[in-house]
């Protein structure tokens, strides 16, 4: 059995896997926001937590968390939790009593759906979240591709197009700079899009359900929302050109999600060329920490890659 932890800003998830990774239990607790010692401790009970579920004192573990790691000195680079510029996997797996991997948890969504989820088959796997943020991971042949930085995916803080649709608001990004994708193709970038076209504030689930019952304004946002996340995916096409794109995070679960970014694709995506498939993550909520869990089981059975798989443009 292997055990995955996802570390978010609001919730720590446990997850136990079987030799398949087929998910055996599961648990969720918040997030210490107030002290690197608690959130230490917390992850150490998840950890026990498992421990017990699978009968185990020797269980595998992986942990994914938000932003990135110092590959060279093992910093936390996370802007919204305790661990900032400190050694969270250093000191997590001196806690434990054996190195513990950690990788961004979009690298870990990545991997999961690469690895038997809906890029199963696919020779280079993009995996975009769009959630509270934007952020992504990169697999070749079932593998992550890995980097100096592991910035491979990080396209959430690239500058949004300035033709991807016109009078967009320019925001500020908690990164520092203005302007980035992850200001308006994130939830919040998309509640942000509708009071900048229509006044109203409205979390993303009421704005596509107002779309889709028939409400003109919040068609627009939507739409607009979709040539924005459409940009992004032509630059995704330019720079990785992968077989596919599997979304994740909570914009996912908007009904019809990637056929809508399919119908305005051919407006920004590159002509000519074949087109990556747009694809809904299989595992849902579950694959980033089934990719977490994956990290400690490395001998799993990779994804086969079979040529081509592209959508003609």
């Amino acid at each position: 059995m292997y055990g995955g932890i996802d570390l978010g800003g609001t919730k720590i998830e446990a997850c136990l896997f079987d030799a398949g990774l087929t998910e055996i239990a599961r648990r969720r607790v918040p997030t210490p926001r107030d002290s690197y010692d608690g959130l230490l401790d917390a992850l150490v009970a998840q950890y026990r937590w498992l421990q017990g579920e699978a009968g185990s004192d020797s269980l595998p573990l992986g942990v994914g968390i938000p932003g990135l790691m110092d590959a060279v000195t093992g910093l936390s680079l996370a802007s919204n939790l305790p661990s900032r510029g400190r050694p969270l996997r250093q000191e997590l797996s001196a806690r434990l009593g054996f190195d513990v991997p950690v990788r961004n948890d979009c690298k870990c969504f990545a991997l999961s759906e690469a690895r038997g989820g809906a890029g199963q088959g696919y020779r280079t796997v993009f995996g975009l979240i769009l959630g509270t943020g934007c952020g992504g991971g990169v697999c070749r042949d079932g593998d992550l591709i890995d980097s100096m930085n592991d910035l491979p995916g990080e396209v959430g803080h690239i500058g949004i197009a300035v033709n991807a649709t016109p009078d967009l608001p320019v925001l500020p990004c908690k990164c520092g700079r203005r302007g980035c994708y992850e200001t308006l193709v994130s939830g919040p970038g998309m509640s942000a899009l509708a009071r900048h076209l229509t006044g109203v504030d409205l979390p993303p689930d009421r704005i596509a359900a107002g779309a889709a019952a028939g409400d003109g304004d919040l068609a627009a946002v939507l739409a607009a929302w979709a040539d924005i996340a459409c940009a992004l995916l032509r630059t995704i096409q330019a720079t990785v050109d992968p077989d596919c794109i599997v979304l994740g995070g909570g914009l996912s679960r908007i009904p019809g999600i990637e056929t809508l970014l399919l119908e305005r694709a051919p407006f920004h995506l590159i002509a000519g060329v074949r087109r990556p498939a747009v694809l809904v993550a299989k595992f849902g909520d579950s694959s980033g920490v089934r990719g977490a869990a994956m990290l400690a089981a490395p001998e799993w059975k990779r994804a086969e890659p079979e040529i081509p798989h592209a959508v003609e443009g």
